[in-house]
């Protein structure tokens, strides 16, 4: 099968191209969710990104750097990531602790109080909209490990696309050139 459409050249990847927008989709989606949740929480005024963060700084109940914190949300602007973690301790919601010369980050009372907020709309206005099915563990397993598999696929793509060569990656008669 041939299409029009430039991204979506053969069935494969039309298919591709088609989840990729419907990723995109709830991506957007999601951070609206996040956000209009946060709205509802009310003070502080946090942006999706301070939200998620706060979220992993709470995860398991333990202290983390900001290295660590980066590396679970898949950023690699480890200053932004660090920016953030300073508003959060501005407004109160996270404390900061060296432990030699690492900082570690923690919930404070606020924070936990802030994040169970949180907790409460997510299951009122999300999981309880849901279904058993949806809900299932091995369903949101499968959906993870296949989301997993494809982050791995992107993020080696992006590593594999930096270290071609722009002038040689069409030549006019071979087609794409992997060097």
């Amino acid at each position: 099968m041939e299409t029009s459409w430039h991204l979506g050249r053969t069935l494969a990847e039309a298919n591709l191209a088609n989840f990729e927008f419907t990723l995109m989709a709830a991506y957007a989606a999601f951070e609206r969710y996040v956000t209009q949740l946060t709205l509802l929480i009310g003070e502080p005024e946090l942006t999706f990104n301070e939200v998620v963060i706060l979220h992993v700084v709470r995860m398991y109940g333990r202290p983390k750097d900001a290295t660590t914190i980066a590396r679970l949300v898949n950023r690699d602007d480890l200053a932004n990531v660090q920016y953030s973690l300073r508003k959060l301790v501005s407004v109160g919601l996270v404390k900061k602790t060296r432990s030699g010369v690492t900082a570690h980050y923690e919930t404070t009372p606020a924070g936990s109080e802030w994040t169970e907020r949180y907790a409460t709309l997510r299951a009122r206005l999300l999981v309880d909209q849901m279904s058993p099915d949806e809900l299932a563990k091995e369903t949101l397993n499968e959906i993870s490990r296949r989301l997993t598999r494809l982050t791995i696929l992107y993020e080696s793509s992006v590593r594999t696309a930096g270290i071609l060569n722009p002038h040689h990656i069409f030549d006019e008669e071979t087609g794409p050139d992997p060097s």
